[in-house]
């Protein structure tokens, strides 16, 4: 089938460009003039005119060779006219918002109000008749849609943390928008330019069979057909040969843009293959009535490497597997192909999956569609993008249940059942609230709610637990468990942290570079794992439990680099903060921790200048900061650099490493010339343990411990005083975040960088030390020195928190299983 698809497309991109180059060289090879007349009006084709004459007696051939370059031009001139503005206005619109926003919505609304025949009309009777009257006419009547589509893709660009940290950085409105989000849109902008082509071309069609567009005794395609309609019993060709080219025109442009778009590659069918044996299982081991079964399951990437190989799995009903490995391993693409679910890129070799009894691989998409709706419930791992932004928390869920049938009286109290299940508020305020109202771990939960809302078989949880705090996190799984024990689904539970499944995990599969290497019970992964994959993340989990803190050491600095008193923030006429005051000395670290929704994220926006509705005072240096990034100076910018959350959204995946790094040293740092950038990029990338190699790579192509280096690197190029640092640890396994942290530790040590960490892993602050405060309810609970609040905690929010951190239990006490048992 992808050979098939790929056929298509050349086939179709081969006829649009012969037909283009028609249009356009015609004219050349015009054996008359367009408005030369050979012979009668609707002469018989033959002699000097191979396809007759016309209306005037012009030999149509040459007219249709003429004809073709006028509503090319026009066509193109008016699609790039409408995109030109539509780009600027939709863009605008979306990074701006207000009033802006509001004034371009209300103009497209205007426009979109009118029928296009009445708009085109109108423009080119406003404009004069011809070409330009025509080409201005057909902008106007696209420019509408082109603004919707292209303000709608911004605002979903804008949600990425590369964009966040380009206008943290205090860059200017155009850099953000032409060279951050615009990249990035080119390919939903490509495509619905090749669908707006179409378009383009029928409207200036139109207007020049209206009459509207090119004049006597100009040659026109669409202008042909409205001058020989009444001939058409008399000479035919005269009107379908300019209709043909015109069709064949619109429907190569069609077919090559449903063929090579990438959502045509996602809906190919799979491609049939060997279906795999029971002997392929492990041990031979029976299916015993599996909700989950995978044999021999074999994925490969574009260049043919192993994604996933020959991996085997066997989840039995009311059983809870823990899938775990480093980063990279595979882990998410084997818990999306046990839905049945291939991602974009990768083929399928071999194997066979079965989701409650039923194969899934072979499905058509409709079918399969239903079967997991059925029987499946899926939380994705990044809470921004797994929940519909318009819609409120009550609709989320009543979506899911409505889309499985659940009658709408039983609605109400099933969204409340699975809100509780989640741990979450069943007030009529919270489910009134939308995504952007809730914190990171409120929108993992209220996902992990509509996966539970109508009670399935199988639940899969891809990374549960990265946004959420340790007690919410411990709650979370502890809920999953009981869930589990009252009849509720199978579980699979995709995870880095061994330490945090183990209290919920029946069995552990270790997956290392695609392949499953060690799968077992808990207690006999702890006690013994067998395989080098399984050894690092038992080690890594041990040293991940929480230390001892560091006690703080040498006197006291009585400088404070950034000093918050009074901090009061809200949003959307909610209070988030109330009252904050703290502060850090220049190489010191204030670590920010408490219960997911606490505002600790609001908080490091707040001093980032990203969230400017709040009030109170921040001084950096002794120096007043403004609450809005554009009313800081470009030195105060400077000083204050943030680092986000999530590595592989922090950085542009179409920059280059050593272009991301070398932005910052542009704008705080122009005296520098080409080549002393080149060096400073090559230093930076020295100080937080990459090469100078790694300069020339993508995002895509580095590892999440290495994108989270390059965000450190890109920080650092501008020299700044404090670096805030949004959850930097929350998406690497245990062995990547403990790298990251020991470096924070030592460039805070060996530059005087002062560290404002936002964490919901408490052994964060436990290893670089420094000063503890505890958020919860959006005041300050409880701060001092680490070592004093971690070990006696004074409020019941940082005890709670401190006693849910995951411990490994002592292998020598759990109960190993025989063998042959399992």
């Amino acid at each position: 089938m992808i050979r098939k698809r790929r056929v298509q497309t050349v086939a179709a991109g081969g006829v649009l460009i012969a037909v283009v180059l028609l249009a356009m060289l015609g004219p050349l090879f015009a054996p008359h003039g367009s408005g030369e007349v050979l012979d009668m009006p609707y002469a018989p084709a033959g002699g000097a005119a191979p396809l007759g004459t016309d209306h005037l007696g012009s030999d149509v051939l040459s007219r249709l060779l003429a004809g073709g370059r006028a509503l090319l031009v026009q066509s193109t001139a008016a699609l790039a006219a409408a995109y030109g503005l539509g780009a600027a206005a939709g863009m605008l619109a979306a990074l701006r918002g207000g009033r802006l926003d509001t004034w371009v919505l209300r103009a497209t609304d205007v426009l979109l109000s009118l029928p296009g025949f009445l708009l085109l009309s109108v423009t080119v009777v406003a404009l004069g008749h011809g070409g330009f009257g025509v080409g201005a006419a057909a902008a106007v009547v696209l420019l509408p849609e082109v603004v919707r589509v292209v303000r709608a893709a911004t605002l979903q660009a804008l949600q990425h943390d590369y964009v966040e940290a380009a206008l943290a950085r205090g860059e200017r409105t155009g850099y953000v928008l032409l060279r951050e989000v615009l990249p990035n849109l080119a390919p939903v902008l490509a495509a619905d330019a090749g669908v707006r082509f179409v378009g383009a071309v029928f409207i200036v069609s139109t207007a020049s069979f209206l009459g509207y567009g090119t004049q006597p005794p100009s040659a026109d395609w669409g202008l042909m057909i409205l001058e020989n309609r009444d001939g058409l019993a008399l000479q035919p060709l005269a009107v379908a040969v300019p209709a043909a080219a015109i069709l064949v025109l619109l429907l190569s442009a069609n077919l090559l843009v449903d063929t090579a778009s990438p959502a045509a590659a996602r809906a190919t069918p799979r491609p049939r293959r060997r279906v795999a044996t029971p002997n392929d299982a492990p041990n031979g081991a029976p299916d015993n009535g599996s909700v989950l079964r995978v044999r021999g399951l074999c994925l490969a990437g574009p260049d043919g490497a192993p994604v996933l190989d020959h991996v085997d799995l066997n989840l039995p009903p009311g059983r809870i597997l823990a899938l775990v490995g480093a980063s990279g391993s595979g882990k998410t693409t084997l818990a999306l192909a046990a839905l049945g679910e291939i991602r974009p890129g990768l083929a399928l070799r071999s194997g066979q999956v079965g989701l409650a009894g039923h194969p899934v691989l072979d499905l058509a998409p409709r079918p399969l569609r239903r079967l997991r709706a059925r029987h499946s419930g899926y939380v994705p791992q990044d809470p921004r993008t797994s929940l519909a932004p318009t819609l409120r928390v009550a609709d989320q869920i009543g979506e899911f249940l409505r889309a499985r049938a659940v009658p709408r009286a039983e609605r109400p109290e099933r969204i409340r059942a699975a809100l509780r299940l989640a741990r979450l508020p069943d007030d009529p305020a919270f489910l009134r609230r939308r995504p952007y109202e809730l914190s990171g771990g409120q929108r993992q939960r209220v996902a992990l709610a509509c996966a539970l809302a109508h009670r399935p078989d199988l639940l899969v949880l891809d990374e549960p637990t990265s946004a959420l705090d340790p007690a919410t996190a411990a709650a979370l799984l502890a809920d999953v468990r009981r869930l589990r024990e009252d009849g509720g689904p199978a579980v699979l539970l995709v995870a880095h942290d061994l330490a945090q499944v183990t209290s919920v995990a029946d069995e552990v599969a270790v997956l290392d570079a695609g392949q499953l290497v060690e799968w077992g019970p808990v207690a006999e992964v702890l006690a013994r794992p067998e395989s080098e994959a399984g050894r690092r993340l038992v080690a890594a989990a041990r040293a991940s439990t929480l230390p001892a803190a560091r006690p703080a050491t040498g006197a006291a600095d009585s400088t404070r680099v950034l000093d918050v008193d009074a901090l009061s923030a809200h949003r959307g006429g909610r209070a988030v903060l109330s009252g904050i005051a703290l502060a850090v000395a220049p190489g010191g670290c204030l670590s920010v921790v408490g219960p997911s929704g606490s505002g600790k994220t609001t908080l490091l926006r707040c001093l980032a200048g990203l969230h400017p509705e709040w009030t109170g005072t921040v001084r950096l240096a002794g120096d007043a900061l403004p609450a809005g990034l554009r009313m800081r100076g470009r030195d105060q910018l400077r000083r204050v650099q943030l680092v986000p959350q999530d590595p592989q959204d922090s950085l542009n995946p179409r920059h280059p490493v050593g272009r991301i790094i070398a932005r910052p040293l542009g704008l705080f740092r122009p005296e520098l010339d080409a080549e002393a950038v080149r060096a400073e990029v090559h230093r930076l990338l020295g100080r937080v343990g990459l090469t100078a190699e790694h300069a020339g790579r993508r995002p895509g192509e580095l590892s999440g411990g290495q994108r989270q280096r390059v965000a450190l690197a890109r920080a650092l190029a501008a020299q700044p005083e404090v670096l805030l640092c949004d959850e930097v640890t929350s998406a690497l396994d245990p062995p990547t975040a403990a790298t990251v942290v020991a470096l924070l530790d030592e460039l805070r040590r060996d530059l005087g960088v002062a560290l404002v960490v936002v964490t919901h892993d408490l052994s964060v602050p436990a290893r670089i030390g420094g000063t503890l405060a505890v958020l919860a309810d959006g005041t300050v609970r409880e701060s001092g020195p680490v070592q004093r609040v971690l070990s006696a905690p004074a409020d019941p929010v940082t005890a709670r928190l401190v006693a849910a951190v995951p411990d490994l239990p002592d292998p020598a006490g759990l109960a190993i299983p025989d063998p042959a048992q399992r």
